[in-house]
């Protein structure tokens, strides 16, 4: 009974529940990284397109298209867009209004040029990448203004007036599919939460269902077990008046008594480890971070370290990443485990999200658990930004701890 109960392994854990409609964010996709892949052409077309013919000006204006082109791309490249509290919006529309005025410059210079595309490639950019849509408008509607007059004045015709209406249609576009975006990544990070909220519940659920069978288990064995062991205790001792010390029937009582108390024995071991929780394993790690499309870097036998230490790994590792796909959502996370006479836990992504260790969504009590998790076991945590920019979570604890 021993190695059938307290032997048994218990089954692998549920999968997470998907989320219907909603896929999971996983990145840049492939057309993104091909559209990322054709900007230095376009930039380098636009310049080639305002070069011709080769005069004076022309080589002036390429070049103004090319400084225009550094302009953008340093904005777009900006790495406070992820944030959430809009950081650097003025400086990324700083620099995306240089490069129109380096357009409407070529454009005065070459009007027969391509020069003023590249006012519609940063209007188009605006939108996404600054978060304060009264930026958005005021850039819309000054460059877009401002090309309808220089284009105009440098053609000749009033037709040319319509051109300046393409600057504010595509801020308007871009913004609007910014917004759509975000929306999507919130979505898809309330729904992760939602889904990891499912499986707490599940898992209540089967420990609950697991004390039931232990008391029922309880009391069908352990009150059976008991009274049996006391009737063939007084069995035996009226068998021993009548038959003397040295009967067979004695030996066969003894035997029998020795199994109901060996029964009671293993009778409780199993109800102790039906009310056990069982401690998250590696396997649970990777599944937890498989869900969140990471990356887990393990060295060392985690399975191997005490049961409370694996239930502060698997806690921090799981609030880490949902932290990030909360503040940072589609950045590719990085858990790293080195189990050895210390046990160190990192999880860091690319993108700086402040917002989770301070007083946005539940003010910051997630990390307060977690630490106060990681000092139950004898560790530390610490949560914040890291050298490369990014975010980091670091969990510190020995291995020797008590589980």
């Amino acid at each position: 009974m021993t190695a059938t109960i307290s032997g048994r392994r218990e089954p692998a854990p549920r999968t997470p529940f998907s989320t219907a409609g909603v896929p999971r964010p996983t990145g840049r996709t492939s057309r993104a990284r091909f559209a990322e892949g054709l900007r230095p052409l376009l930039w380098l077309g636009l310049a080639a397109g305002t070069v011709w013919p080769l005069t004076a000006g022309s080589l002036v204006g390429a070049v103004l298209v090319l400084t225009g082109a550094t302009c953008a791309v340093a904005a777009a490249r900006d790495p406070r867009i992820a944030t959430e509290a809009a950081e650097g919006d003025h400086w990324r529309t700083l620099m995306l209004s240089l490069c129109g005025i380096a357009a409407l410059v070529a454009t005065a210079l070459v009007p027969v040029g391509a020069a003023y595309a590249g006012l519609f490639v940063a209007a188009g950019l605006v939108g996404r990448i600054v978060l304060d849509h009264r930026l958005v408008w005021g850039y819309a509607a000054v460059f877009g203004v401002a090309l309808s007059v220089v284009f105009t004045l440098a053609v000749g015709s009033m037709l040319g007036a319509l051109l300046g209406l393409v600057v504010p249609v595509l801020a308007s576009q871009s913004l609007n599919r910014a917004r759509l975006q975000r929306e999507h990544a919130r979505v898809v990070a309330l729904l992760a939460e939602r889904d990891a909220l499912r499986e707490a519940e599940l898992a209540g659920a089967a420990a609950q269902e697991r004390a039931r069978i232990a008391r029922d288990l309880h009391d069908v064995l352990a009150h059976s077990l008991s009274g049996l062991s006391l009737h063939l205790q007084a069995i035996r001792a009226v068998l021993a008046k009548r038959l003397g010390p040295g009967d067979a029937v004695l030996t066969s009582v003894d035997t029998a008594a020795d199994l109901a108390r060996s029964g009671l024995a293993e009778a409780k071991q199993a109800v102790a480890a039906l009310r056990e929780t069982p401690a998250p394993t590696t396997a649970d790690l990777q599944a937890l971070v498989d869900g969140h499309d990471a990356a887990l870097g393990l060295t060392g036998d985690l399975d191997a370290v005490p049961a409370r230490l694996r239930e502060a790994v698997y806690a921090t590792t799981r609030e880490a990443l949902t932290n990030t796909a909360r503040h940072a959502p589609g950045t590719p996370a990085t858990v790293t485990l080195e189990v050895g006479d210390d046990l160190v836990l990192a999880v860091t992504n690319p993108r700086p999200h402040p917002a989770s260790g301070s007083s946005s969504d539940g003010g910051g009590n997630g990390l307060v658990g977690l630490r106060e998790r990681a000092a139950l076991v004898g560790g530390s945590l610490e949560a914040g930004p890291d050298d490369d920019g990014g975010w980091r979570v670091t969990l510190r604890a020995p291995t020797g701890v008590a589980g």
